[in-house]
């Protein structure tokens, strides 16, 4: 199966946190309703832990808003 990566490939827990568009790590994503959520992991900083221990679904809500006015 394949799926399209969101948020264009950015960082979904940066266009969270932050509202800015992140270079990800490719090795380093989720798949959670049958899309493709990807997350940076540098500098020791591995925001898809980050994303599990918070709340993903609140945050991909803030992430969809927040990626309208990026785009």
């Amino acid at each position: 199966m394949q799926y399209v990566p969101q948020y264009r490939g950015y960082c979904a827990y940066a266009i969270t946190v932050k509202n800015k568009k992140v270079s990800i790590d490719p090795e380093t994503f989720e798949i959670r309703d049958g899309k493709l959520y990807l997350f940076c992991n540098s500098w020791g900083n591995n925001t898809l832990e980050t994303w599990l221990e918070e709340s993903p679904d609140t945050l991909k809500i803030k992430a969809d808003k927040n990626w309208k006015k990026l785009k």
